[in-house]
């Protein structure tokens, strides 16, 4: 039976780095490290009149005090005052899409243990929160593990597309489906027509971080607004989300493990995108390129350059990231499914908190001036200003 250790303070959090780096090594993911948790504290919690957010950490050990999980939780308050409110339990990321994936950070052999673990802890806690989101539930795990709680319901899954990597390109690129090779060909065809040379550069020094986004932030928004092609939305359109990516793509690179990709021709950035190494692995982040270069398809071929570089540099996965669409999936990647559910605590005041809430918002959208206040309370609003931890 594993131990839960609370973690409350951002003093006592401080004090995990050690171990929580040890940790991560093996996740994979760059979303439950120390470096993306410490960025998302300082950029994007939530402390205003309409939410507040609290830490809400658990540290998993073993009967010998090894730490084999890492719970990065959040208790957000809705509202931030008052006595009526609900206090929703969450993993760090309770952003739209900045965070693709949440959930426990666990040594492979200990994660369903952990959320066994973690359930009971906060079945016995349950005076302390109202409801959770649980993120990151592996797909195998059984729905008896939740009987302590009266009211949960799956909400969604999450796929993530993991590509394992031969030796060599060559051998990568035989194994493929017709449909990618035929794409391939066409990429590199279309420039070699048009006497175009392309080269890759991988930025990974932090002095080179907020040059490389500024083409970043260009294109991604450019692509958003895109007319006739799959929709991509813009996910750094705010002030908040770039601060939060110079942050956590600086911390990154100072540890050796940023590579932002960038696409030339003729020595001219026409396409980019990010990548964080975790463990053994390579993670491709989000991307945007040059509507003026569409035509040659400088996305699949930054993609392409992007594998060969892990191949070349000993990588043993490249991560494809979320969502089932057809860039992923034509490279024939292993799919890996988690689900998420909706946990209300077993408390009396949980179900009294939300009922008194409910009333209350619907009382106020009845009234345009408060609806309109509340509107601007929900506002996404900067964070007060943190001492930045160095790593």
């Amino acid at each position: 039976m594993l131990s839960v250790e609370t973690v409350a303070s951002f003093d006592q959090l401080l004090l995990l780095e050690q171990e929580w780096r040890r940790l991560e090594a093996s996740s994979g993911l760059p979303f439950t490290s120390w470096d993306w948790a410490i960025a998302w504290w300082a950029q994007l919690r939530e402390d205003k009149l309409g939410v507040k957010d609290s830490l809400f950490v658990r540290a998993l050990r073993t009967e010998q005090g090894q730490l084999v999980a890492i719970a990065p939780l959040i208790l957000s308050r809705r509202p931030s005052i008052g006595p009526f409110c609900i206090r929703q339990l969450q993993f760090f990321g309770a952003d739209p899409n900045i965070t693709e994936v949440r959930g426990l950070l666990a040594l492979p052999e200990w994660r369903t243990e952990a959320y066994r673990a973690l359930l009971h802890h906060l079945a016995q806690h349950a005076e302390q929160w109202d409801s959770m989101m649980l993120s990151g539930v592996p797909a195998d795990f059984e729905d008896g593990e939740l009987a302590a709680f009266a009211t949960f319901e799956w909400t969604g899954h999450t796929r993530n597309y993991v590509l394992p990597l031969p030796s060599s390109w060559e051998d990568l690129r035989a194994r493929l489906p017709r449909n990618i090779k035929e794409s391939l060909r066409k990429c590199y065809n279309s420039l070699k027509r048009d006497n175009l040379e392309f080269s890759l550069e991988a930025v990974q020094q932090p002095s080179q971080v907020n040059e490389a986004l500024a083409h970043f932030f260009a294109f991604h928004g450019a692509r958003a607004e895109l007319m006739g092609t799959v929709r991509h939305g813009n996910v750094f359109d705010t002030a908040e989300a770039q601060r939060f990516l110079k942050d956590v793509c600086t911390r990154f690179a100072e540890r050796g493990c940023l590579r932002i990709f960038q696409l030339k021709i003729q020595e001219r950035v026409v396409a980019t995108r990010i990548g964080f190494i975790a463990g053994d692995s390579l993670y491709l982040y989000y991307s945007g390129y040059d509507p003026a270069f569409a035509r040659y398809s400088v996305m699949t071929t930054t993609v392409a350059e992007a594998i060969q570089y892990a191949i070349a540099h000993g990588m043993k996965t490249v991560n494809l990231s979320t969502g089932n669409d057809v860039s992923k999936t034509r490279w024939n990647p292993v799919e890996i499914v988690t689900r998420q559910a909706l946990l209300v605590s077993p408390c009396k005041r949980a179900e009294l908190a939300r009922d008194v809430y409910r009333h209350a918002v619907g009382a106020v959208q009845e009234v345009p001036a408060l609806r309109l206040a509340m509107r601007f309370l929900a506002r996404r609003s900067t964070p007060p200003p943190m001492q930045r931890v160095r790593v």
